[in-house]
């Protein structure tokens, strides 16, 4: 995917979600299948990882700073989870809306030509075009959980 898909693709999945405000809390509390997360929990996951990806990644890769890998997904998706399930529907998506917005904001500044330059995190090397391409089909993966998880018609957009 280039950049202008992958922000086409965030901005899209900011209305999806903010559309989520208006199911039924079932809906929202839901689980995507038997033994796993439901919409609220799934959701509550991204913005961290949103948050990680802007001040752990973005930042430091526009700054030329080394990265490490992230060393604890599963203790952020669990507390996300966590998270989630305390919280309001509505707080939940807006704090989806507001950092996600914030990471295409930031990633709309990025000259084009940033797009193609190679990284390193630990041992693997790519680059940003690479890299929020599998944060896009991270989004894709779970959002069609979600779709049917719920029956809902259509894609996910």
């Amino acid at each position: 995917m280039n950049k202008a898909e992958i922000l086409a693709h965030f901005r899209a999945s900011m209305k999806w979600i903010e559309g989520m405000k208006e199911w039924e809390e079932a809906n929202w509390r839901s689980p995507i299948a038997e033994g796993k997360w439901t919409v609220a929990e799934v959701i509550g996951h991204l913005a961290p990882w949103d948050k990680f990806f802007l001040n752990e990644r973005l930042h430091p890769i526009l700054a030329g700073g080394e990265l490490q890998p992230y060393p604890g997904s599963d203790e952020l998706n669990a507390q996300s989870a966590t998270l989630a399930r305390e919280q309001s529907r509505n707080d939940t998506v807006h704090e989806f809306l507001v950092t996600r917005n914030k990471l295409v904001e930031e990633l709309s500044a990025v000259p084009e030509a940033k797009w193609q330059q190679p990284f390193t995190i630990g041992s693997n090397t790519t680059n940003l075009e690479n890299y929020f391409t599998g944060l896009v089909e991270h989004d894709e993966h779970h959002f069609e959980q979600i779709r049917q998880a719920l029956d809902l018609k259509g894609r996910w957009t």
